[in-house]
């Protein structure tokens, strides 16, 4: 009888822990369609490896959202706020981790938060990058730190009951008076509004317009660099002539003309994804400082 009175104390006090778990796309950005739900499966499988139970994948949680009256998660466009209310919607001690991933060029930008039900911030966040032929296994270890942080939080504090002591013997007891109930819910109960304290914006528009400064600074020194190539075969080759006009004695007069139209075209690309390079690069460091 003691060891089973022990026991049932024992399963009692054990610590319970946040549920489901629901990994969901909640963005819908240019060119990843072939990469965004895979990166979302992975995380899926993480998640089971690492023995975490009662994991959604995110067509499961996506149809139970829209079953909450939630059109569709992608819409939130990767906005914190918008998807820490999907957590709410989805339990009351649930946890959703919002997937969103951007496309620049080969290289893949990927934003994993997973959010609770019951907590006003996230319980852990990640923003990596890695080429597209090879995400999986440049990913796999950040998305695994990232689901050991998300593991780490999801018990929830053990309540245990506390007995006041016996009033003193001598102590004459009064009449017990009426106790009054407050409805009002208390800070640990679950979060049954929608409202969330301002967060920072998701970091992969800042990742993305940087990704687009760097292609256009490497276009604009490849073309710099044909430029200077076409302009030094110029100075080599063509000469003026008494009578004004451009002659060589190595190339034709059409490909005098080819030459010089081809090193000005180059230079003008390069002038032009130079400053491009430039503006993207001043709206980058904006967005990440925001």
């Amino acid at each position: 009888m003691i060891a089973f009175a022990l026991t049932s104390l024992l399963l009692s006090q054990a610590a319970e822990s946040r549920a489901p778990i629901g990994v969901v796309l909640t963005s819908r950005r240019p060119n990843t369609d072939a990469f965004a739900p895979k990166i979302a499966a992975k995380v899926v499988e993480v998640l089971k490896r690492e023995g975490i139970a009662d994991v959604r994948d995110d067509a499961k949680a996506t149809k139970e959202l829209k079953a909450a009256g939630f059109s569709d998660p992608r819409s939130c466009n990767g906005g914190q706020t918008c998807s820490a209310r999907l957590a709410v919607l989805l339990g009351p001690k649930a946890v959703l981790v919002a997937v969103d991933v951007g496309k620049v060029g080969k290289s893949l930008a990927i934003h994993l938060e997973a959010f609770a039900a019951d907590q006003p911030e996230p319980l852990a966040v990640a923003d990596l990058t890695a080429r597209e032929d090879k995400w999986a296994d440049q990913s796999l270890a950040d998305i695994t730190t990232f689901v050991r942080q998300v593991k780490e939080k999801l018990p929830l504090p053990v309540k245990v009951a506390v007995t006041p002591p016996p009033p003193p013997p001598d102590v004459k007891k009064t009449p017990d008076a009426p106790v009054k109930t407050s409805l009002e819910p208390t800070p640990s109960d679950t979060r049954t509004d929608l409202t969330d304290t301002a967060q920072a914006p998701s970091k992969v528009p800042a990742i993305v317009v940087a990704s687009g400064a760097g292609v256009a600074a490497i276009a604009a020194g490849v073309f710099g660099a044909l430029a200077a190539s076409d302009r030094a075969t110029w100075d080599k080759n063509v000469t003026m002539q008494p009578d004004g006009s451009l002659g060589s004695s190595s190339l034709t007069q059409e490909q005098v003309k080819q030459l010089g139209g081809g090193m000005n075209t180059k230079a003008t690309v390069a002038l032009t994804s130079g400053i491009v390079a430039i503006a993207l690069g001043g709206v980058a460091t904006w967005l990440f400082v925001k």
